[in-house]
């Protein structure tokens, strides 16, 4: 791995655990084992370093979540499984609330920051409108906007009550709002 490469994988894992503001440079030069001539050499700031870290955050999540639809067929199921990726990272150990949410919260005046969440969130919503198109529901457009949000309301919901049962009870109001048949998500193990 190149000293570009831990610095980012250093400041994701600390940024994600931790907060932007709450994680300063030096933090991340000691825990990458990088001198901060080499951090500044790569990163031209801390917002360059931030909005670095929410490509790369961007990447593995689609990476991860493409992975888990690979072998799921049908575009019912296919939605399904968008919901059960989602609570397998609410109750894994690194969730720790989104990445992007937290970024334009602690940066909204930050216009890079912004447009990098913008575009995942609209990467979602895109992926969830695909679906939708194949399960032909009206205005699949609008309504992959409707999940989209309400996905984010469910991480902040994950963050704040942790209980798998509040997450299923708002899959099951999905599928009635777009009149598909409830099965309910996988239980985190």
């Amino acid at each position: 791995m190149s000293k570009r490469d831990d610095i980012l994988t250093t400041a994701l894992r600390l940024f994600n655990e931790h907060g932007y503001q709450a994680v300063g440079v030096d933090t991340i030069r000691d825990e990458a084992n990088v001198s901060k001539m080499t951090l500044y050499n790569h990163f031209r700031n801390k917002d360059k370093l931030v909005e670095e870290v929410l490509k790369l955050r961007h990447q593995r999540f689609k990476d991860s979540l493409e992975a888990s639809l690979d072998s799921i067929t049908g575009a019912k199921e296919k939605l399904r499984e968008v919901f059960n990726w989602h609570t397998r990272w609410f109750f894994s150990p690194d969730f720790f609330g989104c990445m992007f949410i937290r970024a334009t919260g602690e940066y909204h005046n930050a216009e890079g920051m912004v447009l990098i969440s913008q575009d995942h969130k609209q990467w979602i919503a895109c992926l969830l409108e695909d679906i939708f198109h194949e399960i032909e529901v009206d205005d699949p457009a609008s309504v992959a906007r409707f999940f989209q949000t309400t996905l984010d309301g469910m991480i902040i919901n994950a963050s704040i009550f942790h209980t798998f049962d509040r997450i299923n009870e708002v899959w099951q109001m999905l599928c009635r709002y777009v009149g598909l048949p409830y099965e309910p998500l996988q239980p985190p193990r």
